[in-house]
């Protein structure tokens, strides 16, 4: 039969339909099959060492088990940028972990003929204006899981961070504090986040602006974001400094910085999860996750 094996060889050996044995090597208990066919199958299957192809998974299953992922760096938030490529990596090894394939799908217009669309099972959509998440899906017909955004619309799961619950506490306990931080694409989100921040007391720097930073010499600062605290740091003692960011990158902070912690591992397992009960249609009533900054 050559080297490669194929489920059509170990379905004609065993003298069964091509699905019914992709049925029994992924262990698809909804369907009726004797105990009989099951043991001839996955003992030909043994025999001639056949490896289920992506192919056969699909038509077991129904998926191709393969995830999207969307967002878009911005050449003006480096230090969110940081942050961003951190939270993708970390979905992609989960997702992979889990027998998961993850591409990156671009925000922009996808042809209606292009594999992507064909392929895909679900879809992590993150931190995207209203504007481009409205555009894009309308273009897909799967479920999709928004991360760091605010939609507004129950069609769609939302997991995003509570930073204003973390700011206003700081805040509160000393109100010489000022809130230093990038823009997000998506601008309820960013509302979201700033809606009861004093705009005296409201930084939002572009670019690393090094003016904007400099300005900012001899105050009290809560940064989102390590690598706009190191911008911070020749400017703002560092006893004077709240940091919330990934606490994968806490290292590179003093300690003498306060480290609030943005659980991109929670986010992550979150987005995931929802994301795969969808799939499953395994659906929820809530749609709104909102995880808590750790002190």
């Amino acid at each position: 039969m050559g080297n490669k094996v194929t489920v059509k060889d170990v379905a004609r050996e065993a003298g069964v339909s091509v699905a019914t044995v992709s049925y029994i090597m992924n262990n698809r208990t909804d369907v009726k099959i004797s105990d009989a066919t099951r043991k001839k199958v996955l003992q030909i299957a043994n025999l001639l060492n056949y490896q289920p192809s992506s192919a056969a998974k699909t038509l077991a299953t129904g998926k191709n088990n393969i995830v999207g992922i969307t967002y878009r760096f911005n050449k003006e938030t480096p230090s969110r940028n940081m942050e961003l490529s951190f939270y993708v990596n970390m979905l992609i090894e989960q997702l992979n972990r889990m027998g998961y394939d993850v591409i990156f799908i671009p925000v922009d217009h996808v042809s209606e003929n292009s594999a992507l669309k064909q392929n895909i099972d679900g879809i992590i959509a993150i931190d995207l204006s209203n504007e481009d998440f409205r555009n894009f899906s309308d273009n897909y017909m799967v479920p999709i899981i928004t991360v760091d955004m605010i939609v507004n619309d129950n069609l769609f799961y939302q997991v995003y961070s509570n930073i204003p619950k973390a700011v206003n506490t700081a805040m509160k306990r000393d109100s010489d504090y000022i809130l230093v931080m990038e823009k997000y694409a998506n601008e309820a989100y960013m509302n979201y986040i700033t809606h009861d921040v004093d705009r005296s007391k409201l930084y939002i720097i572009e670019n690393a602006d090094a003016d904007t930073i400099a300005s900012l010499q001899g105050k009290k600062a809560i940064v989102i974001g390590t690598y706009l605290a190191l911008l911070l740091r020749p400017y703002v003692q560092e006893t004077d400094m709240k940091v919330i960011s990934s606490n994968a990158f806490s290292h590179m902070l003093s300690d003498n910085i306060s480290h609030m912690e943005n659980d991109a591992s929670k986010k992550a397992n979150l987005a995931i999860n929802l994301l795969l009960n969808a799939i499953d249609r395994k659906f929820t009533v809530n749609h709104k996750y909102e995880v808590d900054i750790e002190e």
